[in-house]
């Protein structure tokens, strides 16, 4: 390349980047990038540790105050990879699962026992993909893993969740048809509770809860289904035609949905409903009726690449009111994993793949 080509290509690559800084400065605050996270008034914010891994977590999960384990995809080639803390999340080893399939979802019944449930991609890519349904299991706290197909089922086991009575409920689901089915004996054999074209499985827009002796599971039109424990319909409760992200069933009647672009709360079990944030937002969790976390959308960036700013926010009477952080994060929803109580008022959350300790203070 010329002095005279490379002159020209750093008169226009100036001019190029003034006019971007002069377009997102126009917006100001709007459009400033700011990474730090900063709790809301009456709660700390401590960085409990770090998994330093070419991946993403998936998911995590604390059996108790020291034993935990964090479910990443590998970025080379997508397969699943676990990480295990026995030191309350400050440390985090590789326990090199070594199987190359594409992790779901995660759920320990203890310290011992684990299953991942997995998308199975012999055969693929489609149209030949066999549809085998496949979870990996370990008995031995992640130290070894079986991985095991379900010769009866065709899928993926997605959401698998325990009950209180140690009864392992999960989500399968076939191209467009999707099904609750239930395990009396961790997962070694299932039974289908309920099924229904209603329920319209999406990775992210499908939520499955389990209260005391009901089953809460949304619908591909925004509802709620009500099922008892043996996949019968007690209610279907009705909200509107916007897709459910998140749903907090804290008890019979009071439930809490994230939806596009709004949140909604209902205290008489789904007969009505009132709107308690009018944005975008994501669920951390409700530790009773009136005390709550969330994080909440504030303002996006107008640019062609994804830049929102958010905040986490606490309530103290049901999502009337939210005292916010006093400054927003980029980004924040989006890079947001999951939260687990830990006790009251104090929650983890994993951001990226960073484990944070929220605490009332």
């Amino acid at each position: 390349m010329n002095k005279s080509v490379l002159i020209l290509f750093a008169v226009f690559t100036f001019f190029s980047c003034k006019k971007e800084d002069d377009f997102l400065n126009q917006f100001g605050e709007v459009c400033e990038f700011k990474a730090k996270i900063l709790s809301p008034d009456g709660y700390e914010l401590n960085n409990i540790g770090n998994i330093e891994f070419n991946g993403t977590v998936h998911a995590f999960q604390m059996v108790n105050d020291l034993i935990g384990f964090a479910m990443l995809q590998n970025n080379v080639g997508g397969y699943v990879v676990v990480f295990k803390t026995i030191d309350g999340g400050q440390t985090w080893i590789n326990l090199h699962v070594g199987i190359n399939q594409l992790p779901r979802n995660m759920i320990f019944r203890d310290e011992n026992f684990g299953i991942i449930t997995v998308f199975d991609v012999t055969g693929c890519p489609p149209p030949n993909c066999l549809n085998k349904c496949v979870i990996l299991k370990t008995e031995d706290g992640g130290l070894s893993w079986e991985e095991i197909e379900f010769v009866e089922l065709k899928g993926s086991l997605n959401h698998p969740k325990y009950d209180n009575n140690g009864n392992l409920y999960a989500n399968l689901n076939l191209n467009d048809t999707s099904a609750i089915i239930k395990s009396n004996d961790d997962g070694e054999t299932w039974d289908t509770l309920y099924f229904s074209p209603e329920l319209n499985y999406r990775l992210v827009t499908f939520c499955f809860e389990i209260y005391q002796d009901k089953i809460y599971t949304t619908t591909r039109d925004g509802n709620i289904i009500i099922l008892n424990t043996s996949g019968q319909i007690i209610k279907t409760v009705v909200i509107d035609n916007f897709s459910i992200w998140d749903l907090e069933i804290i008890d019979e009647n009071n439930f809490i949905v994230v939806q596009s672009g709004k949140v909604m709360k209902t205290t008489d079990g789904g007969n009505t409903w009132e709107q308690i944030y009018g944005k975008s937002a994501r669920m951390i969790g409700f530790e009773s009726i009136d005390i709550g976390l969330m994080l909440l959308n504030k303002s996006s960036c107008p640019t062609d690449y994804y830049q929102a700013n958010d905040k986490i926010a606490s309530t103290i009477n049901g999502g009337l009111n939210w005292v916010e952080s006093k400054e927003t994060t980029t980004n924040l929803r989006s890079n947001y994993v999951d939260g687990q109580k830990m006790s009251n008022g104090k929650w983890f959350l994993f951001i990226d793949n960073d484990l944070i300790e929220l605490r009332k203070n």
